[in-house]
């Protein structure tokens, strides 16, 4: 009688004008429910003390790569009991999210804590990648701020979020990227690579950036993804930039992700063969700024 309706009131309205959508939730009107609406639904159902955790508090802060339909995450107190009712799991912890929010009817957990989480719980190693690299790149958390949630987490499951922060932290843009910085950390003839720095000429203009970049000689080495490309806008972008850096100078190498996933030690070797050939000769006039200098509080 809470809501001013006795039970025989909701059940007589039930499969007429009102639905039942989960145990003791009730939506008043027919029809399907839109994702707002389906979130709503489940928060309710979760209760007052849940939030939205892992992955649905990740994509719901805008990280695409962590968007998993078919199950709705939120997060307990661990004095509460785990559920799961249809596409809603609801799961304890005894680790306080001092950063959630409420937006609404919904309670949010912290961007770190929703993208660790969540590249934690996924499938894959690559996943995870995609989803920690997406989210410091689109700027949504601060690689720093998933180190310390990293740090201060549960052990299990670490691992593959820790490769995926590092790569993040080396300044990777996207999985095939931290696949390149990867194999090129392996080499025992090359320097440490720099991911995506930022170049200008010796005249201040900006040039584009590289995947990766040997500073001691100006050698870059791109990734050209159809994902990426797949207009030819972004292919006459991609040309004409690699046309640039040529007349600065630079020479650059352009490997593909099926040809990194192929054979790791050919462009391993390619790319030795490159940095040895030129180094020799005068550096590019150009400046280098590291990713993780520019992200580095001043």
């Amino acid at each position: 009688m809470q809501s001013g309706l006795t039970r025989d009131a909701i059940r007589c309205r039930l499969g007429r004008t009102w639905q039942a959508v989960h145990p003791g939730v009730v939506a008043t009107f027919t029809g399907g429910l839109d994702n707002h609406q389906r979130l709503i639904a489940a928060q309710l159902y979760a209760g007052p003390q849940a939030y939205l955790s892992s992955w649905t508090a990740a994509a719901w802060f805008g990280v695409e790569s962590a968007r998993e339909p078919s199950i709705i995450r939120f997060t307990v107190p661990a004095h509460l009991a785990a559920r799961r009712s249809g596409q809603i799991q609801v799961s304890r912890s005894t680790r306080v999210d001092l950063g959630v929010q409420e937006r609404g009817p919904l309670r949010i957990g912290s961007r770190a804590r929703a993208v660790v989480d969540a590249a934690r719980e996924v499938r894959g190693e690559r996943r995870a990648q995609a989803i920690v690299i997406e989210a410091v790149q689109r700027r949504i958390v601060l690689a720093e701020s998933l180190r310390h949630e990293l740090e201060c987490g549960p052990r299990r499951g670490s691992s593959q979020v820790r490769r995926a922060v590092e790569a993040a932290e080396a300044g990777a843009w996207s999985v095939p990227e931290a696949d390149l910085l990867e194999l090129l950390s392996e080499s025992t003839v090359l320097p440490p690579a720099w991911g995506n720095p930022v170049l200008t000429s010796a005249s201040g203009e900006p040039l584009p950036t590289p995947d990766a970049w040997f500073d001691d000689v100006g050698l870059a080495i791109q990734v050209h993804a159809r994902t990426f490309h797949a207009r030819d806008a972004d292919w006459e972008r991609t040309v004409s930039g690699n046309s640039l850096l040529g007349e600065h100078g630079i020479l650059v190498l352009g490997v593909t992700p099926a040809s990194l996933m192929a054979d790791r030690v050919a462009i391993r070797e390619r790319a030795e063969r490159a940095y040895l050939a030129i180094q020799g000769r005068p550096r590019p006039q150009v400046k280098a700024i590291p990713l993780v200098e520019m992200r580095s509080p001043r």
